[in-house]
């Protein structure tokens, strides 16, 4: 009963951001960004990247824009709390599936990563069949696994999206929310 009044003041008003039907493949090594471009992940690394292609050296590692998801375990320090949620439901998600990549102004991040937005979906006619694609940026701010995460960044094209999502999952106690004292 808790979660009614938030999802009924802010569940209502939300509105899945509009996917571009592009299809230009970026040109990574140059860090000129084109549009839009589809991929097969080849495995998740944590809450917030993975790589396409084939894993590790030879793959493309992609950072995923706007999202900052807890800290898995890099020994000796432990795992930040919903670390492995966050990892796991990103790997559940997208682990050896296909998807559609889109960027911003800039698609190329200071440690060498690949910068994008994520969306999973059907293609059809050379663009995204809007009725089936699922924004997973947002959709895991939505879901509490990830915190936004833009300075580094800058002003990101979807930012007033992963705003609304956020107050959403904060509002609801869902994932971070509820299960970790403090976010970030």
């Amino acid at each position: 009963m808790r979660y009614l009044a938030p999802l009924l003041l802010l569940g209502g008003c939300y509105t899945p951001p509009t996917l571009p039907l592009v299809d230009e493949v970026p040109i990574v090594a140059s860090n000129r960004c084109a549009s839009a471009r589809e991929a097969i992940v080849a495995c998740v690394i944590d809450g917030d990247t993975f790589d396409v292609g084939q894993c590790g050296d030879g793959g493309e590692r992609i950072r995923m824009l706007g999202i900052d998801a807890p800290e898995i375990a890099h020994p000796p320090d432990p795992a930040e709390c919903w670390a492995d949620n966050a990892h796991e439901e990103l790997r559940r998600k997208i682990e050896g599936r296909t998807v559609f990549l889109t960027f911003d102004k800039d698609c190329v991040g200071v440690f060498g990563r690949t910068l994008a937005y994520v969306w999973l979906g059907a293609r059809s006619g050379g663009g995204v069949d809007e009725s089936t694609y699922e924004f997973v940026n947002d959709q895991l701010i939505r879901d509490g696994h990830v915190y936004i995460f833009d300075e580094e960044f800058g002003d990101l094209l979807y930012r007033d999206d992963f705003l609304r999502s956020r107050d959403l999952a904060q509002a609801l106690g869902v994932g971070v929310w509820g299960a970790c004292e403090s976010g970030i």
